[in-house]
């Protein structure tokens, strides 16, 4: 039996995107930018000379170079020329903190994230921490220890401790998103300190991290996570 046209049509098979000029123009040079070809601080070509080189219009070329601009790959500089700039991990994380913030009121799925995200750093901390790391964790310890002892909260401590511990992962990217999640969990820990029996159960649960650390136990300092996060999610 002939096959019929039905028959022989795959649905799994899209149809192909128009990708507007500008689009292909400034994804050259984003190649450029990657391969290293156009390094940090070096001016691209004049508009004009792009146009002739990648034969299409100048408008086309700086609609392109504004989309580079938008996404902090180029720059235009005062007396003329657009350059590369230096990628920071501001670049690399804005995007993520741009969506974080649409999540606010998803509590719930913050709290999800950071199971994702701390117990691999509290394990990355214990492999990796520095002498001068433990020292500041102690440190902080300490200060979490006396405060929640004379009866007040602890909580910028217990910020800091979770933010050195990122700190100790000598991961800016895992610090900076971190740092994201714990701002738009603000208020939600400031309610969770509001009861001294929660400050002591959550110093408890630092302290049984920073024991793990300490050791450079990466086993232990990773369920020790998984374990004081539960604590707080119930809390929370």
């Amino acid at each position: 039996m002939e096959p019929t046209e039905t028959d022989t049509t795959n649905s799994a098979i899209e149809p192909i995107k128009r990708v507007k000029l500008y689009e292909e123009v400034a994804a050259r040079i984003r190649g450029l930018i990657a391969s290293g070809e156009l390094g940090p601080g070096q001016a691209l070509p004049s508009e004009r000379k792009l146009a002739e080189q990648l034969k299409v219009g100048r408008a086309v070329i700086r609609e392109a170079i504004r989309q580079l601009e938008v996404s902090g790959l180029v720059e235009s500089r005062h007396g003329g020329g657009n350059y590369v700039r230096e990628v920071t991990v501001e670049h690399l994380v804005a995007p993520i903190a741009s969506v974080l913030n649409g999540m606010t009121p998803l509590r719930e799925e913050l709290m999800d994230a950071r199971l994702f995200f701390e117990p691999q750093i509290a394990r990355a901390a214990a492999a990796r921490a520095t002498p001068e790391d433990l020292r500041r964790l102690q440190d902080v310890m300490r200060r979490q220890e006396e405060r929640v002892a004379n009866g007040h909260s602890g909580a910028e401590e217990d910020t800091e401790f979770h933010e050195l511990l990122a700190s100790a992962t000598h991961n800016t990217v895992v610090e900076r998103v971190m740092e994201v999640i714990d701002g738009l969990l603000e208020d939600s820990q400031a309610r969770l300190f509001r009861s001294v029996e929660r400050s002591e159960i959550s110093l408890e649960g630092n302290r049984r991290i920073l024991e793990a650390v300490l050791r450079h136990d990466q086993e232990a300092a990773q369920a020790a996570m998984v374990e004081h996060l539960g604590e707080i999610a119930r809390n929370l």
